[in-house]
């Protein structure tokens, strides 16, 4: 018999799955790097995955998501702000080193300066932030918080912290919506 842990665990696998199979799908920038237009467009679609999740139920899966879906969003607030190039790269898990297509051979290494940003600071960013994508970092820095002990661990969620997530996840995305001149989320 499947115990209701395992039953969401493999749950939660497929859904990473499927959500992974139609982004690969419908990417509209297959090799063709990270612009502010494929950036919104991914932000959109875990922005609607996002609305069928539950921060209780599926804890795992709406961090992830708001993470994620937060940090396109801010990608591309930074690129149409001028904070950073809009390339045709993707940063890997080392600061400074891209990934850019090279034709049938794939991807190749490259070193230059910040295209898309990992986490909040991370690479780090020359230029100053306006006062919106500053408000921005801060309430997706509480979401990218959420991810060492509810992703990769299992701390119990307290009542009513959830609200909190949802909060961050919305001042987060209005204020990105701010900054790039975006109406804001009804």
């Amino acid at each position: 018999m499947l115990s209701m842990s395992r039953f969401r665990h493999c749950y939660m696998y497929f859904f990473a799955l499927l959500f992974a199979l139609i982004t690969l799908t419908s990417c509209p920038y297959k090799m063709n790097g990270m612009k502010i237009e494929s950036h919104l467009e991914k932000f959109r679609r875990m922005d609607i995955t996002l609305a069928h999740l539950s921060p209780l139920n599926d804890p795992e899966l709406w961090i992830w998501t708001a993470m994620n879906g937060c940090t396109h969003l801010l990608n591309a607030a930074l690129h149409w702000c001028g904070v950073t190039e809009e390339k045709d790269s993707f940063h890997t898990q080392v600061m400074g080193l891209y990934s850019v297509p090279n034709g049938p051979a794939g991807l190749v290494d490259s070193l230059h300066e910040p295209g898309d940003v990992m986490h909040v600071h991370q690479p780090p960013l020359a230029k100053v932030l306006s006062p919106a994508l500053d408000s921005a970092c801060a309430a997706l820095r509480i979401l990218e918080d959420l991810r060492e002990p509810h992703v990769r661990g299992c701390d119990p969620i307290n009542s009513g912290e959830e609200q909190r997530w949802i909060e961050a996840y919305r001042r987060c995305v209005d204020q990105l919506k701010f900054a790039m001149s975006l109406p804001p989320t009804k």
